[in-house]
């Protein structure tokens, strides 16, 4: 099963509600939820300008080929600028198994994977992404006034 399109319409409602409703966990003790809808709010935001941007209204099985969910990518591709970068490398907590201690590394994209599971990132730290998301969702607020 491959991915499925959305409309502009979809893009922009899931970007506001997942921004709202991350906004609204900012304080809570479960840093990694709130970061994770963060992460899916921006993603949905930068795929709204896409469309916006290409003046259409559906983003399609080229675009999600083109784009995946490369925020880095998307982000060059819309030319926001060099302050709303995201880190291009992401180091975690380095775990133990069987003896072994295991490192664990990965570009931008295994964001998701790190928040969802519970992983913590050291190099940037999370706080340090958090904080690119959400200079990246301010832009992103900008944009689709």
């Amino acid at each position: 099963m491959g991915a499925i399109p959305f409309t502009d319409r979809e893009l922009r409602r899931a970007w506001r509600e997942l921004s709202s409703i991350a906004s609204s966990m900012a304080d809570d003790a479960c840093k990694n939820p709130h970061r994770l809808l963060l992460l899916y709010a921006v993603e949905c935001g930068l795929k709204a300008v896409w469309l916006k941007r290409q003046g259409r209204s559906l983003f399609d099985r080229m675009d999600i080929d083109n784009t995946g969910h490369d925020l880095r990518q998307l982000l060059k591709a819309l030319q926001a600028g060099s302050g709303f970068s995201l880190p291009a490398h992401l180091e975690l907590r380095p775990v133990t198994h069987n003896q072994a201690r295991l490192s664990r590394h990965g570009d931008i994209s295994i964001l998701h994977q790190v928040w969802r599971y519970g992983g913590e990132c050291i190099v940037p730290t999370d706080a340090q992404c958090e904080h690119q998301l959400r200079q990246v969702l301010r832009w992103i607020q900008g944009e689709l006034r």
